[in-house]
């Protein structure tokens, strides 16, 4: 091998050494970036599932609540009316307005259910939302330091 061949080999080898290494640069920014945006997304999702069970408690307690106040109730009118054809009759018309304010109550109940889960799964987005944002922030960060762009480079060179 020539003097020139050596000459010319030596720019393409340390072209090809440059690429890689950027590429492993690149490589590891992008691992990275992939494990901090599982991690967010792991930790909105245990957010999430928390506020379920928050919810979800909450939601067993008021219809505990609503049952016993029925029984209650039901215990009430046991002790009030008698057996008399009357007292049926009124105990039916009494049973009738009070279930269909349980029923009312239990549609208001479904109502704010439906509002609470919309409202978790709009956290739910925006939190996405904002940890891909952080994500691309930070991913774009670290390529800036892989790969500094040619106008940093002329900065710096100005500067010097």
């Amino acid at each position: 091998m020539t003097e020139q061949d050596k000459s010319a080999t030596e720019p393409q080898n340390s072209a090809i050494k440059a690429v890689s290494e950027g590429a492993e640069k690149l490589e590891k920014v992008t691992h990275d970036a992939k494990e901090q945006v599982l991690d967010v997304v792991a930790e909105t999702q245990e957010k999430l599932q928390a506020e379920a069970k928050q919810l979800n408690a909450s939601v067993q307690e008021q219809l505990g609540q609503l049952k016993q106040d029925v029984l209650q109730k039901i215990e009430a009118l046991k002790a009030q009316f008698g057996s008399s054809p009357k007292d049926l009759g009124e105990l039916k018309d009494f049973v009738k307005t009070e279930f269909s304010a349980i029923i009312e109550d239990l549609s208001k109940l479904g109502k704010e259910l439906k509002e609470d889960v919309s409202s978790i799964s709009v956290k739910h987005k925006d939190q996405l939302a904002e940890t891909f944002k952080r994500s691309k922030e930070h991913t774009l960060e670290a390529w800036k330091k892989v790969n500094p762009s040619k106008t940093e480079t002329n900065d710096e060179t100005d500067q010097a």
